[in-house]
């Protein structure tokens, strides 16, 4: 029995030192990321602004739809419902890689039936 309890405390022991070995190689890597963090993007302002956003999803399974080319007042054959969505404007801003902000305006959206 104790043989089993040194055999024991042997693989606790190798167990051990294995998860500080382990634990050594994140640590390594922690200060590589430090080191990436520090680039040259972390010391801009970037700032992206996108104004006036429209999309049309036509709501059919057909591939071979095709656009009017003209427009028509008479009710056309070929009018398949839609989902429209609609952003008046995105603005999207970081201050030296720290804080950002993200802000949406006006967002709509509707399904439009033929």
């Amino acid at each position: 029995m104790l043989e089993r309890q040194e055999q024991r405390s042997l693989e606790v022991a190798a167990f051990k030192e294995k998860t500080h070995s382990i634990l050594r190689t994140f640590d390594a890597n922690a200060g590589d990321t430090e080191l990436e963090q520090s680039s040259w993007i972390s010391g801009c302002i970037i700032t992206i602004s996108i104004q006036g956003v429209g999309v049309a999803f036509p709501l059919t399974h057909d591939e071979d739809l095709e656009l009017p080319r003209t427009k028509s007042k008479s009710q056309d054959s070929s009018a398949v419902g839609a989902f429209l969505l609609s952003i008046k404007s995105i603005e999207f801003g970081t201050h030296r890689g720290e804080t950002g902000k993200a802000v949406m305006q006006r967002l709509s959206f509707q399904f439009i039936s033929r």
